[in-house]
């Protein structure tokens, strides 16, 4: 596993002090990867003005991909930051995901073909996400963080793997159809089993229902889920929700997309990786 080429891809949208608190994890990791990708869906804050300072320290290349505001379209971002990889394992962290040293480490381990490894994080208070930034940048020791980190949240975390655990097994006997449900906050994946499927559909645009059908699809291709469990749980820096989120645009298309992805086996999306939806311009720079 030594010489297989693992790239980072880190959606963003604003919010760059919790990217910033990403990268330092990045930075402590006992595998380095070979690439960061941060693709970005049109903020207004700068990158570099969070991050420049860290350049310096990385260990490994980091691609800015831009494309302009039009709304909420993640899908064409992750697509975009795939485009642009390099590497043979691709490993997706949301923005506001932090985690251990040994993270990519042990995604590298357990990455096989055929199978994608779904990550867990617990959710912070806002208060706690203001000192877990403040602690990042000042010591920038996993372990620190989480001796204020509630027991509670450990036993959360239990349940979330056991519960992935068994939707797992129920499908390897039959009696759950697609398993471990995918969630976008972090998984690895090899490329080629995210080429199988086309990547995202780009066609879903606006907040909603995206990483499930892309389950879907990684599903009926072959492709299943398999939970990874690390000794330090990861954590997810709170940020406000919007409450017109509780119900997606997406939801009608999602709905009869899944039946087609189910009964037909049409697990390859028309627009997705070789195939963009849109045709606006991406800007790319390389930051190291």
């Amino acid at each position: 596993m030594e010489n297989i080429k693992i790239s980072v891809i880190v959606p963003v949208y604003n919010r760059m002090e919790h990217l910033r608190a990403l990268l330092i994890c990045l930075l402590n990791q006992t595998q380095i990867p070979n690439e960061l990708i941060i693709t970005d869906d049109g903020s207004k804050e700068k990158v570099l003005d969070y991050i420049g300072d860290l350049i310096d320290e990385a260990k490994f290349k980091i691609k800015h991909v831009f494309q302009e505001d039009k709304g909420f379209r993640k899908t064409r971002a992750l697509n975009n930051a795939v485009r642009e990889s390099s590497g043979e394992i691709l490993i997706f962290c949301d923005q506001d995901l932090i985690f251990p040293d040994d993270y990519i480490e042990k995604m590298l381990k357990e990455s096989k073909k055929g199978i994608y490894l779904m990550g867990r994080a617990h959710n912070t208070t806002e208060e706690e996400k203001d000192k877990i930034i403040l602690d990042l940048n000042n010591s920038r020791n996993y372990n620190d963080l989480l001796k204020n980190i509630p027991e509670l949240y450990l036993e959360n975390m239990e349940k979330q793997y056991y519960s992935d655990k068994k939707r797992r097994i129920f499908q390897k006997f039959l009696l759950n159809r697609r398993g471990i449900r995918l969630a976008g906050m972090t998984y690895g994946i090899y490329k080629t089993d995210y080429e199988k499927v086309n990547g995202y559909d780009e066609k879903y645009q606006g907040w909603g229902y995206e990483d499930d059908d892309f389950g879907n699809r990684l599903c009926v291709a072959g492709i299943k889920g398999k939970e990874i469990k690390t000794e330090k749980i990861q954590l997810h820096l709170y940020h406000y929700n919007d409450p017109s989120k509780k119900q997606s645009l997406n939801e009608e298309y999602y709905y009869k997309q899944k039946n087609k992805i189910f009964k037909d086996r049409k697990y390859y999306c028309e627009f997705g990786l070789d195939n963009s939806y849109h045709n606006d311009f991406i800007k790319i720079l390389n930051l190291k």
